[in-house]
């Protein structure tokens, strides 16, 4: 049967000249257009209705299901603040594309008091609870906000979460990977919480997942880690455990541990300004053992009694070597920087990392900035302000990315020294990896003045290198789109 064809008879005869009275419909058909004709103000709007219905019908194919099993959707709630304009609304979806540059956006509209519209919400709410979005937690955070009312409403209905903001898996009911995530939070909101949550399961974890969930410490370490810390590497049945325990140790500058190594270290080791290091022999005894120090160098070339000695120069804080060049700790960190002992075997970039101490890592870059080559998370430790006090060496070689450190929170500038530095040692590469990453991050950090330079830089590289070109193309579009994102936010 067609269905259709008394409807285009009417349409073409006019229904002037034609009363629409459909027959031999489908039962559940008919039913609605008797209903449609009834409730129709003329037989034009009936013949509209109609044909819509008929549509429908054939579209989908299948009578209407009945209401049994269906579940019911609560109403909406009312917005109680006003919306972003469209164009706002728009910026947030165009940003779906981008890494990291619509939490950036996110962090300059969530003081504007205003929300979202809900036409918009459903894509941004499915990318912040995709588990290949590392921001997504900050995103679900800031779309609580953004979101509104309805925001919320609707993360109930996509069987997301409960609206508070990202919920987390419980810690009963968590895998491992969802354990160590949860730990590692928690140790930035509240350490001693997360503490306590790591020693109420501790025993009944494998090693290979205590060693895991160990690392987490990691994050705020102090000395109230100390007690746990000294507990796991005296009673733990695995080596694995217990090693990365006494390492943890290490970090804490003013951890028992730490403080024997300077009282063993003391004495044995002078520096005189005229003729530079020397050292005392020291004997490698049962006590160096269980604090993992080792006996015999694998370096022929390194005295036993000095690697001994390393070891333990290794171990020791800033404070220790005031007391050695009898100074205070800007002049020291200095001295160490261009006078470091045991020649090249000394190791003061990990040294300063170890203790994660910020201020020996500026001094040691205002002495000898080149010590950031071998470990860039140097430079990662410094603010903004510190960076732009360090004198940067004009071109690098072989500088092909930067390191995650350096960047901090997208919404974190970089000074204008610094930033033109990176620019240069960028520019002045014959390949890079990872432009478009590179090129986003970048423009969430790099000074606004330097827009002008990647604009005529990218319009002076007609030829050259085809991965600078497409860094500067792709570059200066970044920096035009958080430049609008702050031009439309900055109310």
């Amino acid at each position: 049967m067609n269905v259709t064809e008394p409807i285009i008879q009417t349409a073409l005869l006019g229904t002037a000249n034609r009363e629409f009275v459909p027959a031999d419909l489908p039962a559940p058909l008919a039913e609605l257009a008797a209903r449609i004709r009834e409730k129709s103000e003329d037989t034009e709007s009936c013949l509209y209705r109609t044909a819509a219905a008929v549509f429908a019908y054939r579209h989908s194919g299948w009578e209407p299901g009945s209401s049994e099993g269906l579940l019911p959707i609560e109403t909406a709630p009312e917005e109680q603040l006003p919306y972003f304009d469209r164009n706002r609304c728009r910026l947030f979806a165009r940003l779906q594309g981008t890494q990291n540059m619509a939490v950036y956006a996110y962090r300059r509209a969530r003081k504007s008091g205003r929300v979202i519209l809900p036409e918009f919400l459903q894509p941004l709410i499915r990318r912040a609870y995709n588990r290949n979005n590392p921001m997504r937690f900050e995103e679900r955070r800031l779309l609580t906000v953004l979101g509104g009312e309805r925001g919320v409403w609707l993360i109930r209905q996509m069987d997301l979460a409960d609206g508070n903001g990202g919920e987390e898996p419980s810690w009963d009911t968590a895998t491992h990977s969802e354990r160590r995530d949860l730990l590692r939070r928690q140790r930035k909101k509240n350490p001693s919480s997360a503490l306590e949550q790591l020693r109420r399961d501790w025993k009944s974890e494998p090693a290979n997942h205590r060693n895991d969930l160990l690392e987490c410490l990691l994050t705020n370490l102090s000395r109230a880690d100390e007690t746990f810390l000294m507990e796991v590497t005296s009673t733990d049945r695995s080596s694995t455990v217990r090693e990365t325990a006494r390492k943890l140790l290490c970090r804490i500058p003013d951890s028992a541990m730490v403080s024997r190594c300077c009282e063993l270290l003391r004495g044995h080791i002078h520096y005189r300004k005229l003729i530079g290091w020397s050292y005392d022999r020291m004997e490698y005894t049962p006590e160096m053992k269980e604090m993992g120090l080792e006996e015999i160098s694998r370096n022929k070339q390194e005295d036993d009694s000095e690697f001994l000695l390393r070891q333990l120069a290794e171990r020791v804080p800033l404070d220790f070597w005031c007391e050695v060049f009898d100074c205070g700790e800007e002049q020291a960190a200095r001295k160490l920087a261009k006078h470091p002992p045991f020649r090249k075997h000394f190791n003061l970039e990990e040294l300063i990392l170890n203790f994660s101490d910020r201020q020996w890592a500026f001094h040691t870059l205002q002495e000898a900035p080149y010590y950031y080559f071998r470990r860039p998370e140097l430079v990662g430790m410094l603010t903004p302000s510190q960076r732009e006090e360090i004198k940067w060496p004009d071109k690098v070689k072989q500088f092909t990315y930067i390191h995650d450190s350096w960047f901090g929170p997208v919404d974190e500038p970089w000074g204008p020294g610094f930033s033109s530095a990176v620019l240069s040692w960028i520019l002045n590469q014959k390949y890079l990896c990872d432009v478009n990453d590179m090129a986003e991050n970048l423009a969430l950090h790099l000074s606004p003045h330097l827009r002008d330079e990647v604009s005529a830089r990218t319009l002076a590289l007609t030829d050259g290198v085809p991965s600078i070109r497409e860094f500067c193309t792709k570059l200066q579009e970044f920096m035009d789109l958080k430049s609008e994102i702050d031009n439309l936010f900055n109310d």
